[in-house]
């Protein structure tokens, strides 16, 4: 009796768990899909041709995973503060930039600027610019701001 109750036990735990778990495993971004969407999407907007679309597609599918390599190593030396993520993401995002205004026409960058890209640029470059133009720097113990804390 004891160990059917046991097991029972162990049943109702694990099915109660077990929709957390699937819930965490959705919640992570498929980074490929994610790219591939915005890469459509950059398509239809700015009217590709096929050469810049296969560089939009490699830029982006390099930057992004660079990024999270970036990000992903820092989480492991400890970095936890939002500015060294922040520092992280603005410097992959203005490379991505920086590689789009080499790539496309003057009509489709103009355009770019003009959208949310391009005033998301503009509020990424003034945190550059607060920062002295660098991403915090990242070292075996982390950031300065993640030092302090501990």
């Amino acid at each position: 009796m004891k160990r059917i109750l046991q097991a029972l036990l162990t049943a109702a735990l694990f099915l109660a768990a077990a929709p957390a778990l699937l819930a965490q495993e959705q919640q992570e971004p498929d980074m490929d899909a994610i790219i591939l969407k915005q890469v459509d999407n950059l398509t239809a907007v700015y009217k590709l041709d096929d050469v810049q679309v296969f560089f939009v597609d490699s830029i982006l599918n390099y930057n992004y995973h660079a990024m999270m390599d970036e990000m992903n190593e820092a989480r492991k030396v400890g970095a936890s503060n939002n500015e060294t993520f922040q520092g992280i993401s603005d410097k992959w995002m203005d490379a991505t930039d920086k590689a789009f205004e080499k790539l496309f026409t003057e009509e489709q960058w103009a355009k770019y600027m003009k959208s949310s890209y391009g005033k998301e640029k503009k509020r990424r470059d003034k945190r550059i610019e607060e920062r002295g133009g660098i991403a915090p720097a990242l070292t075996d113990q982390g950031s300065a701001a993640d030092r302090k804390r501990r």
